[in-house]
């Protein structure tokens, strides 16, 4: 092929990935090709866990496997590139003379064995707080110089690899949204995560956000969702959704998260995601599918909840609120009082109040009442301003 066919071949290339990512290495190799250089390589930190990916391929997998186990947190160069921004190309010798670079373990342990050369070109394609990514080409190591078809050659491509990045990200979002109809979640009054295969989270409702926000029984350690204490049932449960094996009775599973006194313990379900719709991964991208929902529920946020709005509908102060919520719970007014640290008399004398404002006149009628309106938050129903039933 000409060389403008080789052009329009590595363009069309490029936008394939929008649909699949499998065709990354096949896009790198045609650009090594159209630009007659020797290596090729996009590279990624999952910085919350340390995770690298690597799609180079022209290099030996061995190497890549020490690269991504090692070299990688041992590299000067990585520094230096933080410093240009995303889609700016920029050569090895803006980062460090090659003279420098020459004398360093990373060159002459895995640089030289792998076949890169001195003379190259790269360009950051993310940088976010989690996610690092970049693309480099080298020529061989006899070749001292880029050419300037080959630079001009890559800053024409890269244009196109971050606009489909860009699209892949967008598309990305929609796929999710439509394999775990992600509004519905958002709706839940309970705390729901999506998690991958590694626990990290892919999605979270705003409830999760703020629980994770608080610190409070279910936090991230390292970018992955876990639960405070010694024991790391969550991660466990999470990976038994991923594969069968002996080794787990059943996907998923329940547990408590126990808290200091006086909170209640969080109610933790984790559930495969089952869906006939599968999400395209591509790891170096951060986009990595889920394989589990995480729910939580916290007694104590839906109490609080509960508190106000009965304030807000039938006008209870805090303390009356507070001893209805409990009241809810059906086994009578001493039990409610003494969970409130109350008299007996006080709990006598909000509850007469708690009947007027309700417009109810025992404490069975007050208790439907209660359901009804805690049961109306929970699915999104519940009206605004007095109740009228």
């Amino acid at each position: 092929m000409s060389g403008d066919d080789d052009f329009i071949a590595l363009i069309d290339s490029i936008y394939e990935t929008i649909h699949d990512g499998d065709v990354w290495p096949k896009v790198l190799t045609t650009l090594a090709d159209a630009m007659d250089a020797s290596q090729v390589a996009i590279t990624s930190v999952d910085k919350r866990d340390s995770i690298v990916s690597a799609v180079a391929p022209r290099t030996d997998p061995a190497l890549i496997t020490l690269y991504k186990e090692y070299w990688a947190f041992n590299c000067p160069l990585w520094r230096h590139t933080a410093l240009h921004p995303v889609g700016k190309p920029f050569s090895l010798d803006s980062l460090m003379r090659r003279e420098e670079f020459s004398a360093t373990p990373i060159f002459n342990e895995w640089w030289r064995r792998a076949e890169y050369g001195l003379a190259a070109t790269a360009a950051n394609l993310i940088m976010e707080d989690n996610l690092s990514a970049l693309i480099c080409v080298t020529n061989a190591p006899a070749i001292d110089q880029m050419t300037e078809r080959q630079t001009q050659l890559f800053a024409t491509a890269l244009r196109h690899i971050i606009r489909a990045i860009k699209i892949r990200g967008r598309l990305w979002g929609l796929e999710l949204n439509k394999t775990a109809a992600l509004e519905r979640l958002d709706t839940l009054q309970k705390s729901a995560f999506l998690v991958d295969a590694w626990a990290r989270v892919v999605f979270l409702n705003s409830t999760a956000k703020a629980m994770l926000d608080a610190e409070d029984g279910i936090v991230l350690r390292k970018g992955r969702l876990t639960n405070i204490g010694d024991s790391d049932i969550l991660q466990t449960l999470i990976a038994s959704c991923v594969e069968a094996s002996l080794k787990y009775k059943a996907p998923g599973g329940e547990f408590s998260v126990e808290r200091a006194f006086p909170c209640s313990p969080l109610q933790v379900s984790v559930a495969p995601l089952r869906s006939n719709q599968r999400l395209s991964e591509v790891s170096w991208l951060g986009l990595s599918a889920p394989v589990a929902i995480v729910t939580v529920n916290d007694p104590d946020c839906e109490r609080r909840q509960l508190e106000t709005n009965l304030q807000r509908r039938f006008g209870l102060t805090a303390a009356e609120s507070r001893l209805a919520a409990e009241i809810v719970k059906g086994d009578g007014r001493g039990a409610a009082a003494r969970r409130r640290g109350i008299t007996g008399a006080t709990a006598r004398t909000h509850l007469s109040s708690i009947f007027e404002k309700t417009g109810t006149h025992r404490q069975a009628e007050l208790v439907r009442l209660l359901l009804d309106v805690s049961e109306a938050r929970k699915l999104g129903s519940e009206p605004f301003g007095p109740y009228r039933g």
